[in-house]
């Protein structure tokens, strides 16, 4: 990977000023609904929750502590205590993790604290929340002028006096806003923020933008992340959203989207943030019917079934119809192999009856049809054409395997099998939510009927 360069922050581009992710906007109308029905102790006991999984996720994404995924599990539920935490669940000693969860759990519960008041976001609470992010980290590490590392004295509550450059695996350098800038560009930051507040940005665009111009400072000493995590969840807290949750298991995928926004492409980090507030959202409205709804179907449960066919259930069936689509693949390949070897028994032909399989594929994309909307790809369905030729003769037939309509319910995979002359000798459609091993025995099925019969035929007139 080429070295990254340092520069100064830069404005987002204007096509992002109307930039609404829609989904987010559906089921952010469907978590309101729910606040408004659902009793405080229970929308509390979510919410605690919620807290709890940001401040040990967002330690453990930094390498500050390990905790297994029970333990994780465990304090998520239960709440963060010393006593909870075995030796055999962490790399460091169990107070001390303990320790510094609490001074996470500190700065979100002060992110809610700070929303409640109205306050307005300063560099001295940035400066803040990072002296209580550090609170029990006393050094770090860094890159003295001559090149070499050693544990440092961490600054709390201060801008760096060193660099903070970090090496990659290939050696290359990743080049941050060099000490002397960090004043300037933090000055910067805060001004372009307070005027994407006045403009109405959306806060996935905003949380995303914050973000990732404060990891390009990294103003402190070390902390930034947790800092830039703490930045984005303030945004989506003041919309009456969630915290920013990664989880150290999406830590590739979050490096990568950052990555991507060094290059310019801040929609990546945008779409990234978005799902992490879908998924909270999500599940969320879920334990709510859980625990208050747990015996009867509701209002509430009908309008996130909806929901869940129109948006999440998009991506599954998608993965569904392409599975359809590949398992017919195999089985023509099979059952026309088998056909060409009866008739190689009697000795008619060496070759193949398959002449030819070319294949393509089927985009399935987003609605675009709300204004401001960007279209996004869900993921692709393969088509495959097959061309067969029986030995002596110029006539040949087709099979083609594809996605005939693509809807929001379900999506129909249409198989085609046609003469010479493209006229259809038969056809056969099932839907995407049929399960791949049913609809494959009904493709066998159905191939056995159309082309055996056709091989019966043709082998009684050589005979």
């Amino acid at each position: 990977m080429p070295e990254y360069k340092w520069h100064p922050i830069e404005d987002i581009s204007e096509d992002l000023y109307s930039y609404s992710d829609q989904d987010l906007r559906v089921l952010e109308a469907e978590w309101k609904d729910v606040r408004e029905k659902t009793p405080e102790d229970t929308l509390q006991k979510i919410l605690e929750e919620v807290k709890r999984e940001w401040a040990i996720e967002t330690g453990k994404i930094e390498g500050l502590y390990t905790l297994t995924k029970g333990m994780t599990e465990t304090l998520i539920k239960h709440g963060i205590s010393a006593k909870l935490i075995s030796h055999s669940s962490t790399n460091r000693e169990p107070e001390l993790v303990a320790a510094m969860l609490q001074d996470q759990q500190d700065v979100i519960e002060g992110l809610f604290d700070f929303v409640a008041q109205r306050r307005k976001l300063t560099l001295s609470y940035i400066r803040e929340m990072h002296q209580t992010f550090t609170r029990h980290q006393d050094t770090t590490l860094a890159k003295t002028p001559d090149g070499k590392f050693t544990n440092v004295s961490l600054i709390k509550g201060d801008w760096k006096k060193l660099p903070n450059n970090p090496t990659r695996p290939d050696d290359s350098i990743h080049e941050y806003c060099p000490p002397e800038h960090v004043s300037s560009e933090m000055d910067r930051l805060m001004e372009m923020h307070r005027l994407h507040v006045e403009k109405g940005i959306s806060q996935e665009v905003e949380a995303a933008f914050l973000h990732h111009r404060f990891t390009q400072i990294h103003p402190f000493q070390d902390g930034n992340g947790r800092v830039a995590r703490a930045l984005a969840s303030l945004i989506f807290l003041r919309e009456g959203d969630f915290p920013f949750v990664v989880k150290d298991e999406e830590r590739p995928e979050y490096i990568y989207v950052l990555e991507e926004a060094d290059k310019g492409n801040l929609i990546t980090l945008i779409e990234f943030m978005s799902e992490k507030q879908k998924e909270l959202i999500y599940s969320s409205i879920k334990k709510s019917q859980d625990i208050v709804f747990s015996s009867d179907l509701t209002l509430v449960e009908n309008e996130l079934e909806k929901f869940i066919t129109n948006f999440e259930s998009r991506k599954q069936k998608t993965i569904n119809a392409d599975h359809i689509i590949q398992t017919w693949h195999n089985s023509a390949i099979d059952m026309i192999d088998h056909y060409g070897e009866k008739i190689r028994q009697k000795k008619l032909t060496e070759d193949s009856l398959i002449e030819n399989i070319s294949s393509g594929s089927k985009e399935v994309r987003t609605d675009k049809s709300a204004p401001g909307s960007i279209e996004h790809l869900i993921g692709k369905i393969h088509v495959y054409t097959f061309v067969i030729r029986f030995p002596f003769q110029k006539k040949r037939f087709s099979l083609k395997l594809f996605p005939s309509s693509i809807t929001d319910s379900e999506i129909i995979l249409n198989v085609e099998f046609k003469n010479s002359e493209g006229r259809n000798i038969s056809s056969m459609d099932v839907s995407s939510n049929m399960d791949y091993r049913r609809a494959d025995l009904q493709f066998r099925g159905w191939f056995q009927k159309e082309f055996g019969q056709i091989v019966e035929d043709w082998l009684n007139v050589q005979a």
